[in-house]
């Protein structure tokens, strides 16, 4: 899950480039912390990150398919988060 939300932000930053040069680098810094076998703190930053993006999108049809890149990015970050919010398993 962590390759494919790392290879999604790229691609979300990739889009954005032609929309909102702020907005592609904030989406790059995404993409570099989840290089990183993010932690909590890292993934709630970055889940921060992307909804800051998507408040901050304008409307126009490029950036309607922007969105549905960044929703599919949201999900796998708010996945990984669950995930990671789960008390580890008990030895029986």
């Amino acid at each position: 899950m962590l390759d494919e939300a790392t290879m999604e932000a790229r691609r979300l930053a990739a889009s954005l480039r032609g929309i909102d040069a702020d907005l592609a680098e904030s989406a790059n810094a995404v993409s570099l912390a989840l290089e990183s076998k993010p932690d909590q703190d890292t993934l709630m930053g970055c889940a921060a990150t992307l909804e800051t993006i998507e408040q901050r999108l304008p409307l126009g049809t490029l950036a309607a398919l922007v969105r549905v890149r960044l929703s599919h990015l949201q999900k796998l970050v708010n996945a990984m988060l669950d995930n990671d919010t789960q008390p580890p398993p008990t030895a029986a």
